[in-house]
């Protein structure tokens, strides 16, 4: 039997450390040692894992171990270690969401997804970064250090789940469990050069995985959805989470391997790929037409300025009527409109959008919801016609670290942080489509460069295998 010591786990996929230990190649105490020894190592310089688990994680361990050699595994992935998003209800664990004043939080329960894990027998062996609030595409906060991208500390490793891009792309972890709202699976995935899945919405449970006390924040628009080192990985967490949460009704897609009919867009709302990221995008679209593909550009007929504005209203007026009473009195919601979004995002159409969805009425909000239904129509109707789109994520690699909302300044000029940030996520977030973020390559920099593919809604599982052939 193998072990930590004489095999370097961190290089191999969650897969095949999975069948490892079915096959008994190791153990999970092996793998776990391993993992931990990692982040010892490694964390001090990225701060991407702030809570180390590592008497329960390997108390985990020896009762996954025991329970394989029983006979008696849970799951395909009984022992295998993984870290958690600290933006997600765990019981017993520290929860901050990256707020001071819930530094000290630790749930009474589990949301659903984190009790599927547990009952399939995952390790869990820490939890990951997120910015204040799980609020920015930046990744800091006042209850922990800093977390920075692996590839360059001077750079920022994206926002919200960038602490769970930055443990995977260095080995720190096998898996992770993002959210996305407005980018935030897809925008660390592009900056720390690995993959995630923003899952369909309306297929994964959402309404419990923020602190009790709270109601139902986002009830649309946010999902959940794993990331990895590794494409083939993310299928690992679908399959756990379909075995015990029913997926939609699938729609038609081509068979896996063939050809398809793609289409893409180089930029949305005017703000332009800069030049090394868009050669990358250039060569990434190539290479699929040397498969056989047939590209053609093209988006979704629909106003993606409008999009942005929904955007706003629907996430602005979930957000707000779940806080408590006393922050949706006016004079405290300007106050804490004012610190959450002109002072952290500055401005563009993520603060306008959004501070309108804080005082938007019922009516205002009923109607953006009724748009978003139409909108699905439309979107169904282009992915029958169209396997895939695919896009850039950001205008270029990791930005650097800075305070939130700063303009950022480009070769092209200077642009708003949210305008740069926000232009080519936060629309593509109504679609409600399952969201591939895959590395297509570096950079001038050397930097890590993605790009997104979306699929038809609830294609989730066919859109991960489609992409294994993409790449």
């Amino acid at each position: 039997m193998m072990t930590a010591k004489n095999t370097e786990f961190h290089n191999q996929s969650a897969t095949s450390l999975a069948r490892g230990l079915r096959n008994g190649q190791w153990t999970s105490v092996a793998l776990t040692e391993h993992f931990l020894n990692r982040i010892r190592e490694i964390n001090p310089q990225i701060h991407a894992v702030p809570y180390v688990f590592e008497r329960e994680a390997l108390a985990q361990a020896r009762e996954s171990d025991a329970r394989r050699a029983a006979g008696g595994a849970l799951s395909e992935i009984d022992g295998l270690p993984m870290t958690i998003k600290d933006a997600i209800r765990m019981k017993g664990s520290p929860s901050t969401y990256g707020i001071w004043l819930l530094r000290n939080h630790r749930p009474t329960g589990d949301s659903q997804l984190i009790d599927i894990l547990r009952k399939s027998g995952v390790v869990f062996l820490g939890r990951t970064a997120v910015p204040t609030a799980s609020f920015d595409w930046n990744c800091k906060n006042w209850v922990y250090p800093e977390c920075v991208n692996p590839h360059d500390f001077s750079r920022t490793p994206g926002g919200s789940s960038g602490g769970a891009a930055a443990a995977l792309a260095r080995g720190l972890t096998t898996l992770e469990l993002g959210s996305d709202i407005g980018g935030s699976i897809r925008y660390p995935a592009h900056c720390c050069g690995i993959y995630g899945l923003r899952t369909t919405d309306g297929w994964l449970p959402i309404d419990d995985i923020l602190p009790e006390f709270l109601g139902p924040v986002f009830r649309q628009l946010l999902t959940m959805g794993p990331m990895a080192a590794h494409l083939e990985d993310l299928d690992l967490l679908l399959e756990r989470f379909a075995s015990q949460i029913p997926e939609r009704a699938r729609p038609r897609v081509p068979p896996i391997g063939g050809a398809m009919k793609i289409a893409f867009s180089r930029d949305l709302l005017g703000v332009r790929t800069e030049p090394s990221s868009a050669a990358l995008f250039d060569q990434f679209l190539k290479r699929l037409e040397t498969q056989g593909h047939v590209l053609i550009e093209a988006k979704p007929p629909l106003d993606f300025s409008e999009l942005y504005r929904d955007w706003g209203i629907i996430a602005g007026h979930e957000y707000v009527s779940a806080v408590p009473w006393i922050v949706r009195r006016t004079p405290l919601l300007a106050l804490h409109a004012w610190w959450m979004l002109d002072r952290r995002m500055g401005r563009g159409p993520f603060t306008t959008h959004y501070k309108k969805g804080l005082f938007a009425s019922d009516a205002d909000y009923a109607a953006a919801c009724a748009r978003r239904s139409a909108i699905f129509e439309t979107v169904d109707r282009f992915f029958s016609e169209h396997a895939l789109w695919i896009l850039p994520v950001a205008p270029s690699a990791a930005i650097p670290r800075s305070w939130s909302g700063k303009m950022i300044q480009t070769a092209a000029g200077k642009f708003d942080y949210s305008t740069y940030l926000g232009s080519y996520l936060a629309p593509t977030t109504v679609l409600g489509t399952p969201v591939l973020t895959c590395p297509i390559g570096v950079d001038h920099d050397q930097m890590p460069v993605g790009a997104q593919i979306h699929g038809p809604r609830f294609s989730d599982r066919w859109l991960v295998r489609a992409a294994m052939g993409l790449r």
